[in-house]
This record gives C-alpha cells, sequence and structure tokens, in this order.
C-alpha cells in the first residue's frame, strides 16, 4: 500500500538528508523498519474506533460472556472493536437475564433457610 503524506519542507529535507547518510544498507533497512513501526502506530491509532481491534477489557468481558453462554466467541469480535460491541450488545442481556433467576433463587432459598431455623427456634422454645 502507498500513501502520499504532506510534511513540512523543511522535515522533507530532513527525511532527504537522514536517507543519504546512511549509506549501509543494513542500516538504511533497521531505519526503514523503525519507520514502518513508527507510521503503523500512527496510523493504527487514527483509525475511526469501530475499525481499530477490541479493548483488552472489551475482549475479555466477551469472552466471559461467550463462556457464560457455552457460545463461541466469533472471530471478527476478536479483531474489530465494532463486531465485540455489537456481540456485547446483543448476548449482554442474555446473561444477565440468566443470572437473575439463580440470584432471586439463592435468596429465596436464604430466606427458607433462614426462616426455618426461626421456626424450629420457637418451636424448640415451646417444647
Amino acid at each position: 500500500m502507498t500513501l502520499e503524506l504532506y510534511v513540512s519542507t523543511q522535515l522533507e529535507e530532513a527525511l532527504t538528508v537522514q536517507y543519504e547518510r546512511i549509506t549501509d544498507r543494513k542500516v538504511r533497512d533497521t531505519f526503514v523498519r523503525r519507520l514502518e513501526k513508527q507510521v503503523e502506530t500512527l496510523l493504527k491509532d487514527s483509525l475511526d474506533w469501530d475499525l481499530k481491534e477490541p479493548t483488552e477489557a472489551q475482549l475479555a468481558y466477551a469472552v466471559l460472556v461467550a463462556k457464560q453462554l457455552g457460545i463461541p466467541l466469533p472471530s471478527e469480535a476478536r479483531k474489530s472493536r465494532f463486531h465485540a460491541a455489537m456481540f456485547l450488545e446483543t448476548y449482554t442481556p442474555q446473561v444477565k437475564k440468566s443470572m437473575a433467576p439463580k440470584e432471586e433463587c439463592a435468596a429465596d432459598t436464604q430466606a427458607e433457610v433462614a426462616q426455618q431455623l426461626v421456626m424450629n427456634r420457637l418451636n424448640a422454645q415451646e417444647e
């Protein structure tokens, strides 16, 4: 891929001198690789949010949601912040819904256990 970018005349001249200074091909290749990495980082940072990779937190949450539902996490969700967001928007409510009854059941069970303990104590005191 080739991109034409505007740089100031001063920077262009400095880059020309820098490149001419590097007569050794190995040194030049090192400079070019370093430049490629930095430009790649700048380009990644310049992308729209939905085209970027998912954040670590977003990906971890998506993996957790997928595990809780017993479904595979789509490969697109691992690569794209947009697809990860769509996955979470679609499946997070299902996880919350599936957890809500369990919490209520646990609360009911705990309440029933507590109530039974109180009843047992009251019955024991009456005897």
